[in-house]
């Protein structure tokens, strides 16, 4: 019967695996432990600073994501439906289209990162 393990950081106080050598929570490095063999702690994305992003830039929490490709994807589409609605709508209701697919950008990027907390 094996049991994990943990200790507790001792700048931010979160449980961590004892082999850490650096805070998944903090990022601070970890005093070293005689005989023990240091792992990578697994690289979280903050959920919430992934929406907060492409709520301010519709794209860029999925660049900070590593989504590069869609983050950029997102961008591009709503300067083009931008540029293709403007003779159409009003500035107002181009900004509520934004606004909308801003919030669709927000949305995915939060998923998003959940998703890799989660693997």
């Amino acid at each position: 019967m094996s049991e994990e393990k943990t200790k507790y950081c001792p700048y931010c106080g979160a449980q961590i695996e004892y082999r850490y050598g650096v805070c998944p929570s903090c990022g601070k490095p970890q005093p070293t432990m005689e005989g023990v063999e240091r792992v990578q702690a697994k690289h979280v994305k903050n959920p919430l600073l992934a929406l907060f992003l492409s709520l301010l830039v519709t794209g860029i929490g999925q660049i900070y994501l590593g989504r590069v490709g869609r983050g950029l994807f997102f961008l591009a589409s709503v300067l083009l439906m931008g540029i293709l609605l403007e003779g159409v709508l009003t500035f107002d209701q181009l900004m509520l289209v934004g606004l909308v697919f801003s919030i669709i950008s927000a949305w995915d990027a939060y998923r998003i990162a959940n998703e890799i907390n989660r693997s």
